[in-house]
């Protein structure tokens, strides 16, 4: 197993546990990302494992995974727990750990497998501080995280990609996982 796909079981396994404390009383509570409350984001975090089992196996990305309920009436830790079983295995098929997220107008972003790393961190940091669990995520893969991302995607590439809001400031003395949060848009 790589190190990439030891920091993604990290990562996946987190997060299911912050997952694992979500309950019904909890859905309508905020996030921190603004177009979810805690059942969306957790319905996106669950969505997401199918969407990178695709890319992961060299298919075009389905964002209308994002629109369908995966959780149900179910345990959303349960859920996202089948299915990262699943995107650990499609991470782990040839040439799956190179693929690169294509841009609008051409050229190459980032190492999908790198997002996924990325998203599942900064989800889990959001469902974190909604549900009032601990945020500081797990120390490998928020290093993992900071290495490659903080202060390599600048605002002016987020517009192209859509897929993060401007960085804000954090605390000097802010943890870690904190100032990622900032960078990528969060208020902490």
């Amino acid at each position: 197993m790589s190190h990439d796909i030891r920091l993604l079981e990290k990562a996946l396994t987190h997060t299911t546990e912050l997952l694992g404390h979500v309950t019904p009383d909890r859905y309508g509570r905020p996030t921190p990302c603004a177009d979810f409350d805690v059942r969306a984001l957790a319905n996106h975090l669950v969505a997401g494992n199918p969407y990178y089992v695709v890319l992961a196996e060299g298919g075009a990305p389905d964002f209308s995974l994002f629109a369908r309920d995966h959780i149900g009436g179910r345990q959303p830790g349960e859920v996202y727990a089948e299915g990262a079983k699943e995107v650990l295995a499609a991470w782990q098929t040839e040439g799956a750990l190179e693929r690169q997220m294509p841009l609008p107008g051409g050229g190459a972003g980032p190492r999908l497998a790198d997002l996924h790393l990325l998203e599942a961190v900064l989800h889990g940091w959001d469902l974190a501080t909604a549900t009032g669990q601990d945020r500081a995520g797990d120390p490998d893969t928020v290093e993992a995280v900071l290495r490659t991302w903080y202060g390599n995607h600048p605002d002016e590439i987020r517009s192209r990609t859509g897929l993060f809001g401007p960085s804000r400031t954090a605390p000097a003395d802010a943890p870690a996982l904190d100032r990622l949060a900032a960078y990528f848009g969060r208020t902490v």
